[in-house]
């Protein structure tokens, strides 16, 4: 009986443990696809950026020229 319980509680233990490696391993790919996005936004911000500098100075031009 005692053998029982423990084969009971080692599933339990080992179920447990299955699911916490589950969600590191979601919250790992979650950080991952976070970082990627980062890095794009970024990038498509400094482009808007650099078109917008673009366009202020062709404004400049037009007003002085």
């Amino acid at each position: 009986m005692e053998r029982e319980v423990i084969n009971l509680l080692d599933k339990r233990v080992e179920r447990t443990l299955v699911s916490i490696s589950a969600m590191v391993a979601d919250a790992i790919e979650m950080a991952q696809k976070a970082k990627t996005l980062s890095v794009d936004s970024e990038e498509k911000l400094t482009l808007v950026q650099l078109e917008l500098e673009n366009l202020y100075l062709q404004l400049g031009k037009l007003e002085n020229g």
